[in-house]
């Protein structure tokens, strides 16, 4: 099995204070989903409109801001990015992380096609790679790269020192995107959706965070909410494709990885 509910859960209470600086094959996939909970909503289309025509973040990610952000501890970080986007996505977030004392990291894997097999056995790989030489690692992952993390949290455990998920629809992942990713399911039929899609939908056994927007265009905003735990759900103002550089996000990103 891809997962066990026996696993032992660690206990964290999210308290977080942003500082705020500067300004299977196709037929078992489809009976697969079929199961899978029914969906809640997705963008509104006004929405999705707006995230795909913004031509910039509300406040960029500066190194004035940077400089106000909580110190990292010089642990690793993994980050991985969003669906069809490579490491090239989170360059920003990496290098004002390195400034601040962390050593952050990109998957190396290039764009993110989705749960391939190829994919997993590779950032599984990665994160093994980085955790045998720097210890646990945290993980932050945009969107799809957030469903990646929480996945490799419950996979690897012992290896994972926390999750930070940024609009990432763990709470309904095939269900919540603008456009249809059911029809889409075969691409992948050399992993099991179904269980991949239980997976992520559950709590991970390590201090966790997601962070989301009601202006979402992308992804219905509620898919990144864990209804029974909402105190580790931190909402922001801003678009789902510019969240890597948006301001805001970076300084509550920080915050959690301070925190956790």
């Amino acid at each position: 099995m891809f997962f066990s509910e026996e696993k032992n859960q660690k206990t964290f209470s999210l308290r977080l204070h942003p500082t705020h600086g500067h300004a299977g094959d196709a037929g078992t996939l489809a009976l697969q989903a079929a199961s899978m909970p029914a969906p809640r909503s997705r963008p509104r289309w006004s929405d999705t409109l707006k995230d795909f025509t913004a031509l910039g973040p509300r406040e960029r990610i500066t190194p004035a801001l940077v400089t106000g952000c909580p110190r990292g501890d010089g642990g690793a970080v993994l980050v991985l990015p969003g669906i069809l986007h490579g490491d090239g996505q989170t360059a920003l977030l990496r290098g004002s992380l390195n400034t601040l004392g962390y050593q952050a990291f990109g998957w190396d894997l290039g764009p993110n096609a989705g749960p391939s097999r190829q994919l997993m056995e590779g950032v599984t790989k990665r994160l093994t790679d980085l955790a045998a030489e720097h210890g646990t690692v945290r993980l932050i992952g945009y969107s799809m790269g957030g469903l990646f993390a929480r996945w490799l949290a419950h996979r690897r455990t012992n290896l994972v020192h926390s999750v930070v998920t940024v609009m990432s629809p763990f709470a309904s992942p095939l269900d919540s995107a603008w456009f249809p990713i059911r029809p889409f399911l075969p691409l992948w039929r050399d992993v099991d959706i179904g269980a991949l899609s239980y997976m992520v939908r559950q709590p991970p056994p390590v201090p966790w965070a997601s962070i989301y927007s009601k202006r979402d265009g992308i992804v219905w905003w509620q898919s990144c909410v864990d209804d029974e735990i909402p105190e580790r759900c931190v909402e922001v103002q801003c678009r789902h494709r510019l969240a890597p550089v948006e301001a805001e996000v970076f300084r509550w990103v920080t915050a959690c990885l301070s925190e956790m």
